[in-house]
Formats: C-alpha cells, sequence, structure tokens
C-alpha cells in the first residue's frame, strides 16, 4: 500500500522514465550517437547493452559502441561530401556531421514497473521503425520491428542500467522480410563503409533470433511485474 505522496512519486517516476526513452530515441534520430553514453547511461560496473546477437558489458565497452557509431556517421559525411562536392564541398565537418543516416525508432506500448523501495525500474516497448543507412553499396532503407527492453537505476535521477534492442525484423524496403537479404551491387565512392567494424561483442550470445519462415514460436520478451528490489526481480542484462 502506498500513500498518496508515493503514489504521485511513482507516476512522476514513471514520466521520468518514458522521457528518458523519447530523449534517447531522438538522439538516435538525430545522429547524436556521441552524446548517448553521457547524458543517459549509469555509472555502475555492470552496465550492458545487448544486441539480437551479442553484448557489450561494462563502461568501456558500452561507451565505445556509441563512440564508433558517432565515427562512422562522421566517415558517411565525409563521403558523402566528396560525392556531392557541389552541394556541399565548402561546408565544415560539424556542419556536415549527421548528414545520410535517417533512423527512426518510435517506442509503443510502454510497459513500466518502478520497484517498491523506489531505487530501480524496468521498461519494455515495441518499437516499429525504420532507418536509411549509407552502406558500401550506398543509401539503403530497412524496416525494423523489435523490442527496447530496460532496468533503470536512480543515480541523481534515472539512469539506463541494462538495456536491449532486438528487433523481429530488419529487412532491406523492398525486399521479403521473410527471406535472406539479396545482397546489393558495391559503389567505388563508399568503399571505405567495407572495411568500417563496430567494436567487437563482449560477449557473443544469440539472443533473439530474427523472424524467418523456420523460426519457431518466440514470445516477446518477458513483460516487466511489480516487485520490492531488484534483487527479486528479472533483470534485463547479462
Amino acid at each position: 500500500m502506498f500513500t498518496t505522496e508515493q503514489l504521485t512519486q511513482r507516476w512522476e517516476d514513471q514520466r521520468a522514465i518514458k522521457n528518458l526513452m523519447g530523449k534517447y530515441a531522438n538522439c538516435v534520430l538525430l545522429n547524436w550517437e556521441g552524446e548517448i553514453y553521457d547524458r543517459f547511461w549509469s555509472q555502475k560496473a555492470d552496465i550492458c547493452l545487448g544486441f539480437n546477437d551479442g553484448w557489450y558489458q561494462g563502461p568501456e565497452a558500452v561507451s565505445s559502441y556509441y563512440r564508433a557509431v558517432r565515427d562512422r556517421n562522421a566517415l558517411v559525411a565525409s563521403l558523402l561530401q566528396k560525392r556531392f562536392p557541389e552541394v556541399l564541398g565548402d561546408k565544415s565537418e560539424e556542419e556536415i556531421y549527421g548528414i545520410g543516416p535517417f533512423k527512426v525508432q518510435p517506442m509503443a506500448c510502454p510497459v513500466i514497473e518502478v520497484a517498491a523501495d523506489g531505487q530501480t525500474a524496468k521498461g519494455l516497448w515495441f518499437c516499429q521503425g525504420a532507418y536509411n543507412n549509407v552502406e558500401s553499396c550506398g543509401p539503403v532503407a530497412h524496416w525494423t520491428w523489435g523490442y527496447f527492453a530496460v532496468d533503470f537505476v536512480r543515480e541523481d535521477g534515472w539512469r539506463i542500467w541494462h538495456m536491449q534492442y532486438v528487433n523481429d525484423v530488419d529487412c532491406i524496403c523492398g525486399q521479403s522480410w521473410g527471406k535472406p537479404p539479396r545482397p546489393l551491387p558495391e559503389l567505388p565512392e563508399f568503399a571505405p563503409l567495407a572495411q568500417f567494424q563496430l567494436p567487437a561483442y563482449t560477449v557473443k550470445a544469440a539472443l533473439r533470433e530474427r523472424y524467418s519462415p523456420s523460426r519457431p514460436l518466440t514470445e516477446a520478451p518477458r513483460i516487466p511485474e511489480a516487485y520490492d528490489t531488484f534483487a527479486n526481480t528479472f533483470s534485463y542484462g547479462l
């Protein structure tokens, strides 16, 4: 049983968590990945970020992932500047940074539970999004359907502690999302992107198999449930 004051605080906590994830999605949309780690992540030593096929574990691994995405954005901008000198040739690195990639991750159907002790929280969102990325074959548009599953911790406000972003669908627009992707011809002006690699996962693991006609029935990530302290609930982390 909670007092009226406690219930009000819990409502404010849920609002703050929704705003945090909304700001996260907007940073991705604006290609501000270089700011995400400092703005949103916990300082705990056991933070982790998971994707379909692996984990980044620990502050250095998580922060290096976002730095690498920032560096890739800068590389894309420089290649586009060379490809379109009549439009971008006289602009500085700061002015062209962020052109090219367009990543939309709208979060819907939120289920948020704040621990009774108010120190941690859990959230699950469905994300039906899309992104346009510049690859070694040039600009490529994708559809994505998946989930954000997040543990939060209170640290001078709410911070991301553990997070999974796992997709059921990630397919090139115009191709079947039930079949393997058809490769597109590479373009020499974007060849450096074929050599660019994100950091290796700290832990290689199959978090979620993407949809295919042969995939077994796969449940959604576990929905948050009411809990007292983090010690008596499940984790979205490793």
